[in-house]
């Protein structure tokens, strides 16, 4: 079953999908990898490829549901979910990629984005990637996804917001700050004002660009290189790999003609090498989210790092994984065999 369904206190719609509860998890299984070459999910393809989700959040084909009352509302959770395998290796992430590599997965991010945008019914296109398991990915396989849903998330609506007026991404590109990672002519990395993950990082194109439909070849490429290099960084904060989370924030689709900036957003989720970075019952509850670092301080540990990695690929392989991953798994065998 496939529904949409209104939350009644916050206004916020949630994605129902009770299939996805069966699918493989091939970290936990050890099952065979389907992004692998070889794989059947994988024939007549060359990397960077898209295919279908296997199990969908959404489907093009979901019939129309009726809600109970005013309160409780429903709609098809009607849209699209598709993976994009940005290369065969089993262990290559992002930063293990070449320019020309990262180059061609923006330029496919950009093709779905503008092709899935001509759906009427999809009102906004979201790209985004979860890596590692202690993230709590199901296929180990580097890979990202994207979701075209009936309505405007509410984050993206609220940056739309705070665009109408005047644009506070480009208010930060004109700052000289301590809180800039790296940047080049085209891209400008930063540690956020006010970040909520100790390492969090944004990657922003200097010109005012809505999408990335609206975004030169060029451009691209300058973002993908951004993109590999903040991530291999990553790795290299404690020297163990990094689990995250990646998110394209832009204009719903190609065609939503109110202002907002491309950017793209990673969340880290170490904040020391054997410990997560865990929600409280104040961020969780509430929606109040606190900090225990000064955020200039972060910014030049993980710019003086960048500093020693200037350019991609940034190798990851051989990286151990977090102490707390090992930990995780030292559990789950002593208790499950």
């Amino acid at each position: 079953m496939r529904e949409i369904r209104l939350d009644p206190l916050r206004k916020e719609w949630i994605v129902i999908s009770s299939d996805r509860g069966s699918r493989p998890m091939t970290v936990a299984e050890k099952k065979a990898c389907p992004f692998c070459r070889g794989a059947p999910e994988t024939i007549g393809k060359s990397a960077p490829y898209w295919l279908p989700n296997a199990f969908p959040m959404l489907s093009p084909n979901e019939k129309k549901v009726q809600g109970e009352n005013n309160y409780f509302k429903k709609i098809p959770a009607k849209g699209y979910s598709e993976v994009i395998v940005e290369s065969f290796d089993h262990y290559a992430d992002l930063c293990d990629l070449n320019a020309q590599q990262l180059k061609e997965a923006m330029l496919l991010y950009k093709d779905r984005y503008v092709e899935l945008s001509k759906q009427s019914f999809v009102k906004a296109v979201l790209i985004f990637r979860n890596l590692g398991k202690l993230i709590g990915v199901s296929i180990e396989h580097p890979h990202s996804q994207i979701y075209a849903v009936p309505y405007i998330p509410p984050i993206i609506r609220e940056e739309i917001n705070s665009s109408k007026k005047a644009c506070p991404i480009c208010a930060t590109l004109s700052k000289n700050d301590d809180r800039t990672l790296f940047e080049d002519d085209l891209i400008k990395a930063i540690l956020p004002y006010a970040p909520r993950w100790p390492y969090e990082g944004h990657i922003i194109p200097k010109r005012h660009l809505a999408s990335l439909a609206d975004a030169s070849d060029d451009e691209l490429a300058h973002l993908g290189k951004a993109i590999g290099r903040l991530i291999g960084c990553y790795h290299h904060v404690f020297e163990v790999k990094m689990p995250y989370i990646l998110a394209f924030h832009q204009a719903p689709t190609a065609n939503y003609n109110k202002k907002i900036h491309l950017h793209v957003e990673i969340y880290p989720a170490l904040r020391a090498s054997d410990k997560m970075k865990h929600w409280s019952g104040a961020e969780v509850g509430f929606g109040v989210y606190t900090y225990d670092f000064l955020p200039e301080d972060k910014a030049k540990q993980l710019a003086d790092i960048c500093k020693k990695y200037k350019d991609v690929p940034i190798p990851s392989k051989g990286i151990p994984e977090p102490a707390a991953l090992r930990r995780a798994v030292a559990l789950r065998e002593l208790f499950l065999g």
